[in-house]
């Protein structure tokens, strides 16, 4: 190398090291927007939890059904809840979860207790998906087959109709088993012991099922399918117009051995589906559930459609049904709603910035015995974030209960 480029190539490196020795590094602390935006995050994040989890964390245990603590119902009375389960600070694969509720009109406890493992490699929770869990649970408690939601506090406003309410004895042992590719298996095994059972209509209480016990035993399985984990799907209140409506399919078989007064073998299958249909910046929903049973079988298994006469409107189900029989061996209950996201009341002003979400929907309920029933709704979602308003029409040429026509309904989404 001769000396000028040896010289050049000092002088190079000479100047981006002193270059680079002159380079003053300057902290600039966060903003104070920056710091509340932040914060904001965080807040809506724990908050978002709350409202899909509804528990709040106490070390390795996990209270439960928080903003369902005190509910409704005039065979319960005021019906006082505290449930709790393990969270995976207690472990990983172990969980436990328990129940204790009083009701008091029939001043009686009720409770219940249940176990899981996660037998998966690497456990990152009881039920964190893929799991692989066998769970044993057993309950002495209270049952509402036409609306599986009466002890969430605002479905338990309002007037009390016609409905059949249960307490009951159950054992449970299920094992889940979830796949890569968004299936999951779940064989079960159940026995129930229906120890009461009555129809309350307007006040007045019928002992449908009293000194004599029915005793069910089933085994059966699960089969489901989800494509979208139910964690990412969830579309919450504070960051969408839309409830949570997860795609997923799943079909249900058991056989079931039966002794009341007789003995009765059957079999009992049930499908469920649903889907959301995203056009931005609406979105249809469509729900479909049907089942059959095959053979014979006490009237308490048969199956109930989704209905709730209340104040508050019943999103899924029918909000103005009251039928002649409630219970059918057979049945299809449909759900489609179209949701127009803002596109109507986006264009006026301050309104807008509750992002509410305009929708339609229409139900209907198919059987062999009785001829169909329809019903329609109009109405806004998202106002102030969660609540609602809907009005309901009823379509059906059978009306033995002297059903309305019409109803407002205040709905809610949390």
């Amino acid at each position: 190398m001769d000396k000028k480029k040896l010289v050049s190539l000092l002088l190079f490196l000479c100047i981006n090291i002193c270059g680079f020795a002159q380079v003053n590094y300057k902290y600039e602390p966060i903003s104070q927007k920056e710091q509340d935006d932040i914060a904001n995050s965080m807040f809506n994040r724990d908050v978002s939890n709350f409202l899909v989890t509804n528990a709040i964390p106490i070390g390795p245990v996990n209270l439960t059904n928080i903003t369902n603590m005190i509910s409704y119902n005039p065979i319960e009375g005021t019906r006082i809840r505290l449930s709790a389960e393990t969270n995976s600070s207690f472990s990983k694969r172990l969980g436990f979860s328990g129940m204790l509720a009083y009701g008091t009109k029939d001043r009686e406890f009720k409770y219940a207790v249940g176990a899981a493992y996660n037998f998966a490699k690497k456990a990152k929770g009881v039920y964190a998906f893929p799991a692989s869990t066998l769970s044993l649970n057993y309950s002495h408690n209270t049952f509402m087959p036409s609306y599986p939601n009466y002890d969430i506090a605002y479905f338990s406003l309002g007037e009390w109709d016609r409905f059949y309410f249960g307490k009951k004895d159950e054992v449970s042992l299920s094992f889940l088993q979830e796949f890569k590719n968004a299936l999951a298996i779940r064989p079960f095994a159940c026995y129930e012991n229906i120890y009461s059972y009555v129809l309350y209509d307007a006040g007045y209480i019928d002992e449908m099922l009293s000194n004599t016990n029915l005793e069910n035993y089933s085994v059966g399985g699960e089969i489901r399918w989800t494509p979208t984990s139910v964690e990412n799907n969830l579309l919450n209140i504070l960051n969408s117009r839309f409830y949570s409506f997860p795609t997923g399919i799943s079909l249900s078989y058991s056989y079931n051995y039966q002794k009341h007064k007789n003995e009765n073998y059957y079999n009992r299958i049930y499908i469920d589906l649903q889907h959301r249909i995203i056009f931005k910046p609406m979105a249809l929903d469509i729900k479909i559930s049907a089942g059959k049973i095959f053979g014979e079988s006490y009237s308490y298994m048969y199956f109930t459609p989704n209905y709730r006469v209340s104040d508050v409107s019943n999103m899924f189900g029918f909000n103005l049904y009251s039928p002649y029989e409630m219970r059918f061996k057979e049945y299809v209950q449909t759900f489609t709603q179209l949701n127009f996201g803002g596109v109507l009341l986006d264009n006026i002003p301050y309104i807008k910035d509750f992002r509410p979400n305009e929708f339609i929907n229409f139900k209907s309920l198919l059987t062999v015995d009785y001829k169909p029933y329809f019903e329609a709704g109009v109405g806004i979602d998202h106002i102030l974030g969660f609540l609602g308003v809907e009005f309901v029409k009823r379509f059906s040429e059978e009306n033995p209960y002297d059903m309305p026509e019409w109803a407002f309904k205040i709905r809610c989404t949390l």
